[in-house]
């Protein structure tokens, strides 16, 4: 009854407000004029579903070349060419050369920007680009994603300001951004942003998607498990779902692997080399061939002893014991004095080449301040984040795993997205595309793994399961993207597809690129299905290989 009543709501607001605003302004088929995108200025939002909210600007932009992606970007979004392949160095370039760009917020300070392309461009969809991290800022290059495809494209800021980086000041004594940001905001500026796409193109929304990666990928299911109705097809990639327990418990027990004394990390990127040639020398051939990747690293048997220095040495090519130790804590569960697992999640084997900047310092990049984020996450966190108050903390450092862990109630009920109970998703025909890099450094596969599994065994087995949902995991991909494996595969078009025409998405063809061109490619299987070399064919191209499913042995 609420819901139906939310919806009558939607379409009364819609035709007694905005309609009126922008009627006679909206051209016909001559495109997009002036006049019509200004008209979004003048639109009641103050009743509106959603807010009040307000527009605070709204103009024409014209891009004569059409939108193209140069620069760097996630993964999931390369475009499929005859041989399912992305091209590298192209991308995608699509025909939309003007959209009236829409900024605005809904209190209380929740910012959007909506990129409406030409309505001789709008492909009927409606797309959300959830922000990632800490969010704290408008990333209106993230919408060129969803706009190059004809889709009307919002994202917004998690709604508050902050510096780059995980800065969480602004959190300090604001329960209510705290949850904006926790599970409000994307909801509510996905409500303001339909009501102004629906009116200003005079049509309803056919499909509605969303995605984001990492804090993006826990909105993502927050949304599917909150607000079922708002979205169609789920895009969730590297969700941190358990965000609580990552960004405390995970990120204490790594900060005290690592920790060397003196305010810095025990590894650097000499000792990173050192694991990643150990690993690939055992596990870099598990898919039947060497691919210079870990396929499954939950099977890839390395340990650190393997380089570790002898006795009294050493040296670059192996790690000294107090390396060995703190590699060894990374790849181990969280647990407690009695040896429960407080988090279950540690690193994997293949994560190594992205330890830079989370295990130790890495290179900097341009206005951001170089970091260390699982020395900075716990007590950023903890502090600002789980009371409505600014918490008293200690040392990371000294963390209890004992004590500490039951003290986060409000966290995780606010925070993390952790119901496996997808029923209201299935049954309105939503459809969810996970995927998750295996080298991702800042949150394992495995937790992705386990949620699926949980997800499995809620709804009955797992033909229930991908009727609706389906995880694919990635060898060599980073968190969200790049890294040194299969970087480049389109799960956007899978998810359009299982979406609009029902076409179930069996696998993905991903590719790795190299100077601009394809290195090599192969299948990429729904979770557990994992592909194999056929021992025949060239072993840089998909064809070679085929599905074998471990579970079926």
């Amino acid at each position: 009854m609420k819901r139906a009543a939310l919806v009558t709501a939607i379409c009364f607001f819609l035709l007694t407000s905005i309609l009126p605003a922008i009627a006679g302004a909206q051209s016909s088929s001559s495109g997009v004029s002036s006049d019509s995108c200004a008209a979004l200025m003048v639109v009641n939002l103050k009743d509106a579903p959603g807010g009040p909210a307000i527009v605070t600007d709204s103009r024409i932009v014209d891009v004569p070349g059409g939108i193209r992606r140069t620069v760097s970007y996630p993964s999931g979004y390369s475009p499929a060419y005859p041989s399912g392949y992305s091209d590298g160095t192209t991308h995608r370039r699509s025909e939309t050369h003007q959209y009236c760009d829409v900024t605005g917020y809904a209190a209380p300070q929740n910012k959007f920007e909506l990129k409406l392309p030409d309505p001789r461009d709008w492909n009927g969809n409606f797309f959300f680009y959830a922000c990632g991290g800490f969010c704290g800022e408008v990333l209106p290059e993230y919408l060129d994603l969803g706009l190059m495809r004809g889709y009307a494209s919002v994202t917004g800021d998690g709604g508050h300001e902050s510096s780059p980086g995980f800065d969480g000041i602004w959190a300090a004594n604001a329960p209510e951004l705290q949850e904006d940001f926790a599970w409000r905001s994307n909801h509510v500026v996905t409500l303001i942003a339909k009501a102004i796409t629906a009116n200003y193109y005079g049509k309803p929304i056919r499909h509605a998607y969303i995605a984001g990666n990492s804090k993006g990928g826990q909105a993502v299911l927050m949304e599917a498990q909150r607000f079922p109705e708002d979205f169609d097809g789920y895009m969730p990639s590297a969700p941190i779902y358990d965000y609580t327990g990552r960004n405390i418990m995970a990120a204490a027990w790594f900060w005290q692997a690592i920790y060397d004394g003196n305010g810095g990390s025990v590894l650097d990127a000499g000792a990173a080399n050192v694991v990643h040639q150990s690993v690939l020398r055992v596990c870099g051939a598990q898919a039947g061939v060497y691919e210079g990747v870990v396929a499954d690293p939950p099977s890839c048997k390395w340990q650190p002893e393997m380089v570790a220095c002898n006795t009294g040495a050493d040296g670059p090519d192996c790690l000294s014991p107090r390396q060995v130790v703190a590699v060894k804590k990374l790849m181990s569960p969280a647990t407690n004095s009695k040896g429960e697992v407080v988090y279950a999640y540690p690193y994997i084997p293949g994560t190594e080449t992205q330890w830079a900047g989370w295990n130790y310092y890495g290179l900097t990049r341009p206005g951001r301040p170089p970091r260390l984020a699982n020395a900075d996450l716990p007590g950023e966190f903890e502090r600002y984040f789980v009371d409505e108050r600014v918490r008293a903390i200690g040392d990371p450092l000294k963390f209890d795993f004992d004590k500490e862990p039951a003290t986060f109630a409000r966290s995780r009920r606010i925070y993390d997205a952790l119901s496996v109970d997808l029923r209201a998703v299935r049954n309105r025909g939503g459809k969810i595309l996970l995927w998750h890099g295996w080298a991702d450094g800042a949150i394992a596969a495995t937790s992705s793994i386990g949620y699926y599994e949980g997800v499995v065994k809620f709804m009955g087995g797992r033909k229930e399961t991908e009727d609706f949902f389906r995880l694919f995991l990635i060898p060599g991909v980073h968190h969200g993207g790049l890294g040194p494996g299969f970087t480049e595969f389109d799960s956007f078009t899978a998810l359009e597809n299982w979406v609009e025409r029902g076409i179930a998405p069996d696998k993905l063809i991903a590719s790795r690129m190299s100077n601009g061109t394809i290195e090599r490619s192969r299948p990429v299987y729904p979770y557990p299905v994992q592909a194999r070399y056929r021992q025949k064919g060239d072993a840089r191209q998909s064809e070679s290989f085929e599905p074998f499913d471990p579970s079926a042995q």
